[in-house]
């Protein structure tokens, strides 16, 4: 079946299991659409397990901020590489952003090049911009979200943090010396709760919503056009 670059736009996104069903399938769909073209092919002879900064984005995207991949402008990009990516995701080294950047250009010139979206072009030349200074964003923690924090912490006390129960022993650790006061550990938050928060704020909710209107109105204008 062929895939559908808009199947994002009408889902409402949030964490249900239809919706995380969508998302994970147009992930899938899309990663294997640009493995398979000349961009993912030469990107992966570089980085032969490329995806997950694509991934991200797209979940980020739709979860956070309420764009799929054709709605993405300028931004959107940036809202998601400086603010988001930094606050959200943990690396378990800082090598691990230097893949980040090159991967998003190729799948953007992919995009662009297969796709013919709208705002590719600028949006390659933001992530030709930025790159330079990505790493340096990614590992400032002063834009650092709670578990990102948190996450941080336990590595640098010598955690295993993607090891469940290291991580679920450090929180242990973490919440007893916030409650009795100690300062073994460095406080730069409260105590831990792992519990996920809600993605999709109204302000997201709303852009969303008339990120929608615009695409449905430009459907319409250009199926006008084409009926002339």
């Amino acid at each position: 079946m062929k895939f559908n670059i808009n199947q994002l736009d009408e889902v409402e996104y949030d964490g249900s299991y239809d919706s995380e069903e969508a998302l994970t399938q147009y992930q899938d769909s899309i990663l294997e659409e640009f493995a398979l073209s000349f961009e993912g092919k030469e990107r992966i002879k570089a980085d032969p397990e490329m995806g997950f900064w694509i991934a991200q984005l797209i979940y980020y995207g739709i979860g956070y901020i309420g764009v799929s991949l054709p709605q993405m402008d300028e931004g959107d990009i940036n809202e998601i590489i400086t603010d988001l990516f930094p606050r959200k995701i943990s690396l378990s080294s800082p090598e691990d952003a230097d893949d980040a950047i090159p991967e998003l250009l190729a799948f953007w010139q992919f995009l662009g090049s297969k796709y013919k979206l709208p705002n590719a072009d600028t949006i390659i030349d933001y992530l030709t911009e930025i790159k330079p200074k990505f790493n340096s964003i990614m590992h400032d923690s002063s834009k650092f979200g709670m578990a990102k924090s948190f996450m941080t912490m336990g590595q640098r006390a010598g955690f295993e943090m993607a090891d469940q129960n290291q991580m679920n022993e450090f929180m242990q650790l973490y919440n007893k010396n916030i409650i009795e006061g100690q300062s073994g550990i460095p406080s730069t938050i409260k105590a831990f709760d792992s519990n996920p928060e809600y993605p999709l704020s109204k302000k997201a909710n709303a852009k969303k919503k008339q990120k929608r209107k615009n695409a449905k109105a430009s459907r319409k204008k250009n199926s006008k056009k084409r009926k002339r």
